[in-house]
């Protein structure tokens, strides 16, 4: 009985670290996005500010 008590124990270790890596994963590809975004933004501006300045 203790053999399958540790590889239930194992089992639900390994899960709680498959759900955790999972979701930090998760977490970066948001921030990422984010700063994705923030630059694209920041490169139109500078793209049409140069235009403005330019005509």
């Amino acid at each position: 009985m203790k053999k399958y008590s540790i590889i239930g124990l194992l089992i639900f270790i390994a899960i709680v670290i498959a759900v955790l890596t999972f979701a930090i994963g998760f977490i970066k590809i948001m921030i990422g996005s984010v700063f994705l975004v923030i630059m694209g933004i920041a490169i139109l501006a500078l793209w049409i500010m140069w235009k403005v300045k330019k005509d």
